[in-house]
């Protein structure tokens, strides 16, 4: 159990005052600028927190587990969040929930926040800007002072967390097969998750696969504002009859630009989407997709974080991967 540096100490390692440390952490005006950077630079070093960060040397719990997603707007986050909650309650714990909106800084914002009001345990799913930076640390500080910390869906396996995911790679693969079942020569995949742990392990199912299949990948990477003027522009120079997406909201709108272009689906190109969600099942045609099975990915993860809590002894980092399930719909041929 890693303790707490205290004001003492950082005024000791540079041989201040406590008074000017801790006037030079509250930006004071009586402190110059030279001082303060050193000051700050040493509470870095030495992991300082002016707050209950090593919640470890208090004998009480909060009863409260801290959630950080990227994006609330998303249906897959939401039911996550659905699974978190009932099993939380289920075991008298409740959460705080906090969105980073893929922001590096939001997320070590809320980060700062959870560990400021003490909760016991801290779950999240890493914001792309994280993943494209790979920028830990704040995440390292946690793990520092054995705070749990369970990654879910977007993960970086450098840090030594538990981690709940899906066969990321296999949903992909056996959506291309199945895309080939159905008479489609001519397979691309449509991103717009390039820069996460997610949308990596997706791309290389699909290009096993097609590879397999004996083809050269066609993988158009993309943003969703863009995707209907990239996906029509790629459609004047190259045969598609079925595209693979990495999330519900890009599987709709391809069909949507699809049809722009006088493209049927299925009957000129199969689609198939990851995510099991509402707008999937009441589309037109209702969406072939991936169920990432997101309620037991937030029952799972509660479940890890409550069990690294009452836990005796540390146990070495949980990895759990929970298999997808094709649902087959109306945007897909029949085989």
């Amino acid at each position: 159990m890693a303790h707490k540096t205290t004001l003492k100490a950082i005024a000791e390692h540079l041989n201040l005052s406590i008074s000017t440390v801790s006037k030079a952490l509250a930006d004071s005006p009586e402190i110059s600028d030279a001082t303060k950077l050193v000051v700050k630079t040493a509470a870095r070093q030495l992991k300082y927190r002016p707050n209950a960060m090593a919640r470890g040397l208090k004998s009480s719990r909060t009863k409260t587990i801290g959630v950080v997603i990227p994006n609330i707007m998303h249906n897959f986050f939401a039911k996550v969040i659905m699974g978190m909650e009932d099993e939380a309650t289920k075991n008298g714990y409740s959460l705080v929930t906090c969105i980073s909106n893929e922001s590096l800084q939001k997320e070590k914002q809320s980060i700062h926040m959870l560990s400021d009001v003490s909760v016991d345990a801290i779950i999240i799913s890493l914001s792309s800007e994280t993943q494209q930076t790979e920028e830990l640390e704040h995440l390292n500080d946690i793990l520092y002072f054995d705070i749990p910390l369970v990654q879910f869906d977007r993960v970086n396996e450098k840090l030594l967390s538990h981690s709940v995911v899906i066969n990321d790679f296999k949903g992909a693969y056996d959506s291309t097969m199945h895309l080939h079942k159905t008479g489609c020569r001519h397979i691309a995949l449509l991103s717009i998750l390039t820069n996460t742990s997610v949308g990596k392990k997706r791309a290389e199912g699909y290009e096993a696969a097609v590879r397999e299949l004996g083809y050269e990948p066609k993988i158009i990477n993309t943003r969703l504002e863009n995707l209907e003027a990239d996906l029509s522009a790629f459609l004047k120079d190259n045969a598609l009859d079925g595209i693979v997406t990495t999330d519900e909201s890009s599987a709709i709108y391809a069909m949507n630009a699809l049809r722009i272009n006088n493209r049927i689906v299925p009957d000129d190109v199969g689609v198939i989407g990851f995510t099991d969600g509402a707008l999937a099942r009441n589309y037109f045609p209702p969406l072939t997709t991936i169920k990432q099975q997101a309620e037991i990915i937030g029952k799972r993860t509660i479940q890890i974080a409550i069990e690294s809590l009452e836990a005796k002894t540390k146990k070495d980092p949980i990895q759990e991967t929970i298999e997808t399930e094709l649902v087959i719909r109306k945007s897909t041929r029949t085989i």
